[in-house]
């Protein structure tokens, strides 16, 4: 999913004229399996050639992997750059990597969190590269859900600010290899629900495991704290391993329930 430079997400969220999230996430439709994503403070894209090579060629120097060319002016000479491997798992016979670069930096940490996919014995294929300029609330491991007997490997991580955002994207799989989830669906389907004047402000309202995006609704005037029109909540079906809206309901009247807990799923 894309999002804005993290120096910006506290104060981006503050009046309901500026960029939403509706409009922040990219598609991934129209890229090729193996194509590795990239994000950063900077943005985020989508490389169609694969960058595959050997598990140590990843732990190597991040110069190598700083897609935005300049790692944010960093001089590596003199940082005691830590590099932590970990096992995932496997999915469809093939076995998950992930490999966090942390770089120390004056009073936080630079961090390169990537994610790698054996597609043949000994070569691992990235997937996922994400770059954390700023402070971070957490670096989490990627993990393997097990939705409705589908494996799902999925990667979270939050940005600090008031903005309550995620870094975060899904992958399925097949005996071909992995498919980018596409996200995208979520927010055209806002679109097209919420009512002219009214749109979601915050992040977090995807819930992978239970299939379904539930969030509070805001209006123009309100402020960032209280969002006063209504909630909004999309349920999903995984088919051919994409995400497809079965149930979608705008509530401008929600009950005091649902009001009380905007975010929470409800059958």
């Amino acid at each position: 999913m894309k999002f804005l430079p993290m120096f910006l997400v506290t104060c981006f969220l503050t009046t309901f004229a500026q960029t939403t999230v509706a409009n922040s996430a990219p598609t991934t439709a129209s890229h090729p399996r193996w194509a590795l994503h990239w994000s950063s403070g900077k943005g985020s894209f989508w490389l169609d050639q694969p960058n595959c090579h050997s598990l140590g060629y990843f732990s190597s120097s991040p110069k190598q992997f700083d897609f935005g060319h300049d790692l944010y002016g960093v001089k590596l000479a003199g940082n005691k750059e830590k590099v932590e491997r970990k096992s995932i798992g496997e999915v469809q016979g093939f076995a998950i990597r992930q490999i966090l670069h942390t770089i120390p930096m004056e009073g936080w940490d630079l961090f390169i969190k990537m994610i790698l996919v054996e597609r043949r014995p000994g070569e691992f294929c990235e997937i996922d590269n994400a770059e954390y300029d700023a402070p971070m609330d957490s670096i989490d491991p990627a993990s393997i859900l097990d939705l409705n007997s589908e494996k799902v490997l999925a990667t979270r991580d939050r940005v600090s600010g008031n903005g309550n955002f995620y870094i975060e994207e899904y992958w399925t799989f097949d005996k071909q290899g992995p498919i980018p989830l596409d996200q995208g669906v979520i927010y055209e389907t806002l679109k097209k629900l919420l009512p002219k004047g009214k749109d979601v402000l915050n992040g977090g309202g995807f819930d992978i495991g239970k299939l379904c995006y539930a969030m509070p609704v805001w209006q123009v005037g309100d402020a960032h704290c209280c969002p006063s029109a209504g909630t909004v909540q999309i349920k999903f079906a995984l088919e051919n391993d994409q995400l497809v809206v079965v149930k979608q309901k705008y509530n401008p009247s929600p009950s005091q329930e649902e009001q009380d807990n905007p975010m929470a799923c409800t059958p």
